[in-house]
């Protein structure tokens, strides 16, 4: 799959990319790097946030989940099974509108 630098550079470019950890370089690059972590924050400041600080944060922790990695066991194979089966079954049921 090619994907092309978007203007917004949401979209990485050939040399961001990271190789799954299922390759060879992927796995040194998964080893090799440090944790991802990330710090929540209170109720208190995130009712003050403003908008545009509360849009930063949530895109650094929407960033810190999508780096976690997921151990395949019986139970993922299973839940992962299930929804594609659901996802297969709901493409011909009609959107209904948001209330």
């Amino acid at each position: 799959m090619v994907v092309n630098p978007s203007a917004d550079g949401m979209t990485p470019t050939d040399e961001e990319r990271i190789e799954p950890p299922t390759t060879l370089a992927g796995w040194r690059h998964f080893v090799d790097r440090d944790a991802a972590t990330f710090q929540l924050a209170s109720a208190r400041n995130w009712e003050v946030m403003g908008n545009r600080v509360r849009s930063s944060y949530n895109e650094q922790r929407i960033y810190y989940h999508s780096e976690l990695q997921v151990v395949r066991t019986s139970t993922v194979n299973e839940v992962a099974h299930q929804g594609r089966l659901l996802t297969l079954f709901n493409r011909r049921e009609p959107r209904r509108p948001r209330q």
